[in-house]
């Protein structure tokens, strides 16, 4: 069975809100296009797509409990905000044990903060988790075709974005983050 389908069967069980299961359904869509331009597996783009924001909707203290359980090392910014950062690679843990391939799990794991080295697969989700047809941010109508245009180019600008939107919030960046955009940058 491809991992698409199940990836569906894991989300639909899983009965997340409506908002959620469509933005998750928007990212796989947006992913699965931009895997196709890129050159990763448009199969692998929309399981991870699908399953990216699996635990988005449980509370704080259950996202810690499962991260523990499933063995992740938990930094001091992840602790704080366990919901909005932890909730990706608790997604991932959660796909590989439903036994996802390595490339998904890693996608789905690196769909929020990014991180250095980061795969073409790796780009697509994290790159369509910003850009699905559901976003309505300030310039989202412009960052989609870009993303099609130049796929790095899109991937810096979203984790640019975000960093000023976390320092906006008086958060401090990850270093995930930072290395992703230092990496980037310095590729330009």
């Amino acid at each position: 069975m491809e991992e698409r389908h199940r990836a569906e069967l894991m989300l639909e069980a899983r009965g997340l809100s409506a908002d959620l299961t469509e933005h998750c359904r928007g990212t796989a869509h947006q992913a699965e296009a931009l895997a196709e331009r890129w050159g990763a597996s448009p199969d692998a783009a929309a399981a991870a797509g699908l399953l990216h924001d699996l635990c988005r909707e449980l509370p704080r203290q259950e996202v810690l409990d499962l991260a523990r359980k499933h063995g992740l090392e938990i930094d001091p910014i992840e602790e704080e905000y366990a919901v909005q950062l932890l909730h990706a690679r608790l997604a991932a843990a959660e796909a590989a044990a439903a036994g996802f391939s390595a490339p998904v799990v890693e996608a789905i794991a690196r769909h929020t903060l990014g991180g250095p080295g980061m795969s073409v697969l790796d780009a697509c989700v994290f790159v369509a988790d910003a850009t699905e047809p559901g976003r309505s941010w300030k310039g989202v109508d412009d960052a989609r075709p870009h993303a099609h245009q130049s796929l790095d180019a899109a991937e810096l600008s979203h984790a640019q974005r975000d960093e000023a939107r976390r320092r906006a919030r008086g958060r401090a960046p990850h270093p995930l983050m930072l290395a992703l955009l230092e990496e980037r940058r310095g590729a330009r």
